[in-house]
């Protein structure tokens, strides 16, 4: 992420934020399962096809958040449709509330996200390219707590 978006990210975060809380790192996650996004595709695309006579076709991905980890809480921002830059400031979440499960490495970096007193995880992976986003990633999840993923 370059200097520009991480300037225009920290200006929109800037009311979220309490005086003297410091940021340490910004990063960029897609929500959600590729699984699960590409059995949602699959069906999609076969309702527009048949709707559409062949003629149209659908396309979908997961959503793109920004994260900034200040030394006091972990705030999320959604990521511009047409820019990719970062986009509305969506909520935080003190960081004693939060928890990721050991993170999965691979070509993306997967884990899941706790927050205290919700009972659902969201999927988070991050982005292996340009390496300095995945940098970034896992540089947010070795400084986040961890949990046990709950057993289903």
């Amino acid at each position: 992420m370059g200097a520009r978006r991480e300037r225009r990210l920290l200006e929109t975060a800037a009311p979220m934020m309490q005086p003297g809380e410091t940021p340490e790192v910004i990063a960029m996650a897609k929500v959600g399962s590729l699984r699960k996004v590409l059995g949602r595709h699959v069906a999609l695309a076969a309702a527009t096809a048949v709707l559409s006579g062949g003629t149209m076709f659908s396309i979908t991905t997961q959503r793109e958040l920004y994260l900034l980890l200040t030394d006091r809480q972990l705030l999320f921002f959604e990521a511009d449709a047409y820019t990719g830059g970062p986009g509305k400031a969506l909520f935080g979440v003190p960081r004693t509330h939060v928890a990721i499960t050991e993170p999965k490495r691979g070509i993306l970096v997967k884990f899941e996200l706790y927050i205290h007193g919700s009972d659902q995880a969201m999927t988070l992976s991050m982005p292996p390219f340009p390496p300095s986003l995945r940098k970034k990633g896992l540089e947010l999840t070795g400084r986040l707590a961890r949990v046990q993923p709950a057993v289903s």
